[in-house]
């Protein structure tokens, strides 16, 4: 665990010297709590507001606490397998709507490689080490850009856009830039550790968020989950 927490304290003194911080009126984004590194956002959220989580696998707290504390609409969005059979044995709110569909920069299937270890939720398409000699294989998806699912959905406006899918954000991060989608709230896990990324490719992913007009006003202590408010 220490080497962890120090593996953690190197990688956001990395994000600092890249100009990468928490910044602008941190008494206006107060964190009241947090799940698994992810923010509640403190303002501007009622009982109307609209929120997006892509990437449910098999843990919602963040979302029940969401909706417990604001009494909002939550969509959860999850195309997987293992997912789309765990969500089918919770009791959820009346307020949480399921979607066994991913994101992604386009309309279709992606090919995704399941976990190596049995039990895990987090299937990617990056092949990491991820397919095995037990025949593990990549399996197809469906796959959304957020334009398409707003657009179905009958939604102009997300209030908070909560994006966990592990590697796919480099790609539909800018398309959801690109096609004007709006929203106030970005929480977005960026995976630069997988191989087939870089620590680069994941600064150049954040100073996009940056310049289409948002502020980071969270970064988890992993260094990986960042909080972004429309300013």
């Amino acid at each position: 665990m220490a080497f962890k927490k120090f593996k953690a304290r190197l990688r956001r003194k990395r994000l600092a010297k890249n100009s990468i911080s928490v910044r602008g009126n941190k008494e206006s984004h107060t964190l009241e709590n947090e799940w698994d590194g992810w923010p509640i956002p403190s303002e501007g959220l009622t009982e109307d507001s609209l929120v997006y989580s892509f990437g449910i696998g098999n843990d919602i707290a963040w979302d029940l606490e969401m909706m417990e504390r604001f009494n909002l609409q939550l969509h959860g969005f999850d195309p997987t397998p293992e997912s789309i059979a765990w969500i089918k044995t919770q009791d959820l709110p009346k307020n949480f709507q399921f979607h066994d569909v991913g994101l992604s920069s386009e309309d279709g299937h992606l090919s995704v490689y399941p976990p190596k270890k049995p039990g895990r939720f987090n299937f990617t398409q990056e092949k990491l080490n991820y397919v095995t000699e037990d025949g593990h294989k990549p399996i197809k998806i469906p796959v959304k850009r957020l334009r398409s699912i707003m657009n179905e959905l009958g939604h102009e406006m997300i209030d908070v856009l909560k994006i966990d899918i592990e590697g796919s954000e480099f790609e539909a991060i800018p398309d959801i830039f690109e096609s004007k989608c709006r929203f106030d709230y970005l929480l977005v896990e960026i995976h630069y550790h997988f191989p087939q990324r870089s620590f680069e490719a994941g600064v150049d992913l954040i100073k996009r968020i940056e310049k289409e007009g948002f502020a980071c006003f969270y970064i988890s202590e992993r260094g990986y989950e960042f909080g972004f408010k429309k300013i």
